[in-house]
């Protein structure tokens, strides 16, 4: 179809109402194959980097080609030969135009891009040409007789308001639900040409901008304002019920993981008919200064622990192992390392071990990621950073930051994404720890670990995790960052943490990522030692 339409799509084409009328039929037929296409590429996170430009690329191509072709039907007069045949499917015409502008903008805001001036001028133009017309408030049918009837009103509201949400502060699954729900709710606002005192938004016909907060009436007579309560109460009820453990019949297609109460209370404060004000810690700049970066789990829990292990390495020099560490040999068929639960650490693979009259050398200092140092506060930092070499970073992303003249590590959550060009990337980074802590974990049933774990999944015999102080609400409450594997509602571990010994239950998750969680922490009670391991 898009090859088709592209080569229909020429200067010299003189559309007939025949090939109007071929096309609307021909996009209702085929449109489900691409909005199985889009749900393919949202449903595969992780897919190759070359599958994911090319389905990209056939999604944006098929709005295009007939969002281009579709152009042609709108300076058709009712005197040109089956113009009056044109002028009757315009607001079908408009409505699927204002339906691909508003999916080129959705995949721009999932991949954390913005559409630029131009798209946002064609898009305000085109309405104003819907409002001159008296086209913009007819019910049509979008894709067929089964969905529910719309306008180009609504259609445009709907983009409009998927604008407000383009601070990079949510996923792409998160993206995609709010214009899902756009969908459904934007037909209960109404755009009116005359400022009025509860006006929630604004946007003017003749600008290259999308809507903004309204604060006072706009000198433009192609201002138009709109409330949104009536859509926000809905929003508002439908939290409700999920928060009380149900899911609401509107949203059951609708609701995946990732997608729950508090997403939606986060839209009901960007779309409240008043802005919501919040503390927010002061922001100081920052120039010419950099962090250092790592990123996933197992990495930076060996580096959270580092200096307590140099700290015990040379506090115990060249001691020998003792009788009481055999409970703690971690074995595979044969003995592979020694560790100690009374200690801090265990020596470190490169210690002082001679083989063949010859000492093993210290491995390279290890090259880390830097970050540009934009600004920072009590709460967290912002940096800017290449695209290239970077695409990994994701909202929700575990990071471990320092300067590279300090020694410990401090952990952080990825909590914004913006592009702010092709090639960079802005990030704002929530700080979850300063000093967080390397600790172990095994089960309290004292079966060893399964033995088959990667040696970088393992420490002191237990499970890597980190434990941390955490601040929610005003509340300084204790959490652990654990592999997700392990998760589970009041499952109990052996927690080690500096040579002290812990019998904790898993809390309530405050964090996901791909293969990792954060959870709050109970203490059961504390040890002196660790039962042995069978």
């Amino acid at each position: 179809m898009a090859e088709l339409l592209a080569g229909l799509n020429t200067p010299s084409l003189e559309l007939s109402s025949d090939q109007l009328e071929a096309a609307l039929a021909l996009n209702l037929e085929t449109q489900p194959l691409h909005d199985a296409l889009c749900v393919q590429y949202l449903m595969n996170a992780r897919m190759p980097k070359v599958l994911e430009t090319q389905l990209r690329g056939q999604i944006l191509n098929y709005g295009k080609q007939f969002t281009d072709f579709y152009q042609y039907a709108l300076p058709i007069s009712p005197d040109h030969p089956n113009g009056v045949k044109v002028q009757s499917h315009l607001p079908l015409v408009m409505a699927r135009m204002f339906h691909y502008l508003t999916e080129y903008a959705r995949w721009q805001y999932i991949r954390n891009y913005q559409p630029d001036d131009v798209f946002w001028l064609n898009v305000n133009q085109l309405y104003r040409l819907a409002e001159q017309r008296g086209l913009d408030t007819r019910p049509i049918f979008l894709f067929g007789e089964k969905g529910a009837a719309t306008t180009v009103q609504d259609q445009y509201l709907g983009l409009q308001m998927l604008s407000v949400l383009s601070n990079g502060n949510l996923s792409a699954k998160q993206v995609n639900f709010a214009y899902e729900l756009l969908m459904l709710l934007s037909n209960r606002m109404n755009l009116s040409k005359a400022y009025f005192a509860n006006a929630s938004f604004h946007v003017s016909l003749a600008d290259s901008k999308p809507a903004a907060r309204t604060k006072d009436a706009v000198a433009s007579e192609w201002a138009r304002y709109w409330n949104t309560a009536e859509m926000v109460e809905i929003l508002h009820g439908w939290a409700v019920v999920m928060e009380s453990g149900r899911i609401p019949a509107e949203l059951k297609r609708l609701i995946e993981p990732g997608i729950d109460a508090s997403l939606l209370r986060a839209l009901t404060r960007e779309w409240a008919s008043r802005p919501l004000v919040f503390e927010r810690a002061e922001r100081v700049s920052v120039s010419n200064k950099q962090v250092e970066v790592a990123h996933r789990l197992h990495l930076l829990h060996k580096l959270i622990r580092k200096p307590d292990e140099e700290q015990m390495q040379s506090q115990r020099g060249v001691e020998g192992d003792r009788y009481e560490d055999a409970a703690n040999i971690r074995i595979y068929g044969f003995v592979t390392s020694r560790k100690r639960d009374k200690s801090s650490s265990p020596l470190p693979a490169t210690s002082s071990l001679s083989m063949a009259g010859e000492t093993a050398e210290a491995p390279p200092p290890q090259e880390f990621q830097k970050w540009s140092l934009e600004n920072v506060s009590q709460t967290g930092l912002g940096v800017s950073l290449d695209v290239m070499g970077n695409e990994w970073v994701g909202l929700g992303g575990l990071v471990g930051f320092r300067e590279p003249e300090q020694e410990g590590w401090s952990l952080g959550i990825i909590r914004r994404v913006k592009r702010t060009s092709r090639e960079r990337i802005y990030l704002g980074v929530e700080t979850l720890s300063a000093r967080p802590l390397a600790a172990s974990l095994r089960p309290t049933d004292a079966r060893l670990i399964d033995p088959t774990l990667p040696p970088d999944q393992v420490w002191l015999a237990g499970h890597i995790s980190v434990f941390l102080p955490y601040r929610r609400a005003g509340k300084l409450i204790n959490a652990l960052i654990l592999p997700l594997s392990l998760y589970m509602l009041g499952k109990q571990f052996y927690m080690t943490v500096r040579g002290k010994h812990f019998q904790i239950a898993l809390g309530k998750v405050l964090e996901k990522g791909s293969d990792w969680c954060m959870a709050e922490v109970e203490l059961v009670k504390t040890l002196d030692k660790l039962p042995v391991a069978m």
